[in-house]
């Protein structure tokens, strides 16, 4: 089972004010969770909190993702980075952040070649201003020389549901669940697959095998007018192996934390309600 620390703020804040200063009461709850992210490799990270003290809100990218353990440059090319895709206007665009050993997290201009073979120059937003909604998906690069294996992301446990846009194409989104979790024992109303067996238009997700590989899946849909009592009803609506002598279930969870593509081939986007409508 996937370790998480909880702490009670209010418990927490009267510990350190001690007598001294009047506890602030509440009920919130903060937490951290470990992530395997090796070295030398990308992994996909989420963050299955909100900001602390926010009500709902999401946190900063420089408080969500801990720099505690990773490895610190001045270089950006010898640091850990975060490499976050989010959007730019109708854009889909990269955003990269390294740690330096002052600073922590701190934004990386990057070039883009556009048409004509002109070039254009963006800067990411300073990573203490660039919220991270709960269910974003986004890369951990780890240098060769990292020597613990491990991230931390931290923020404040919530009881309100995910709801999570699903894109046509692909995603970096993960579940904000603070333990492992079977990819078929959550909802995925929405998600499309075809009923001819085939997995070439199907939805996929490709879930990382924390080497740098990935494992993919495919939501599978049984094949129409097949009769209820087929052997692929076990596997209708749900995301599967193709495999050579049929579809498979996965056989390993995802972590906590953990993040995933999802390739939307189904018609227009849809909502990602893990936890139900």
């Amino acid at each position: 089972m996937k370790k998480v620390l909880i702490i009670t703020a209010a418990f927490a804040v009267a510990v350190l004010a001690r007598a001294a200063i009047q506890p602030i009461e509440g009920t919130n709850v903060v937490g951290f969770t470990d992530i395997a992210a090796p070295s030398g490799a990308n992994t996909i990270i989420t963050v299955p909190f909100e900001a602390c003290m926010s009500n709902g809100g999401a946190g900063m990218l420089s408080d969500m993702v801990a720099t505690y353990s990773l490895t610190a440059n001045a270089d950006a090319a010898l640091a850990d980075q975060l490499i976050v895709l989010t959007t730019n206007g109708a854009e889909q665009v990269y955003y990269y952040y390294y740690n330096h050993p002052a600073t922590g997290w701190t934004a990386i201009n990057t070039e883009v070649i556009v048409t004509n073979g002109q070039s254009r120059v963006i800067t990411p937003p300073a990573a203490n201003a660039f919220e991270i909604a709960r269910g974003l998906g986004f890369w951990i690069k780890r240098v060769a020389t990292s020597a613990d294996s491990t991230v931390y992301v931290q923020g404040q446990v919530t009881s309100s549901k995910q709801a999570t846009l699903i894109a046509t194409g692909l995603n970096l989104v993960g579940y904000g669940s603070l333990q492992s979790f079977d990819i078929n024992d959550i909802a995925w109303t929405g998600a499309f697959g075809t009923n001819n067996l085939s997995s070439l238009y199907s939805d996929r997700i490709m879930v990382g095998k924390g080497d740098g590989t990935y494992t993919t899946y495919y939501y599978f849909v049984k094949r129409a007018g097949a009769p209820s009592s087929s052997y692929y009803d076990q596997f209708t609506n749900k995301w599967v192996l193709s495999t050579a002598s049929g579809p498979a279930l996965p056989s390993r969870n995802v972590p906590a934390g953990q993040g995933f593509w999802y390739h939307r081939r189904g018609p227009g986007p849809f909502t990602f309600r893990p936890d139900g409508e």
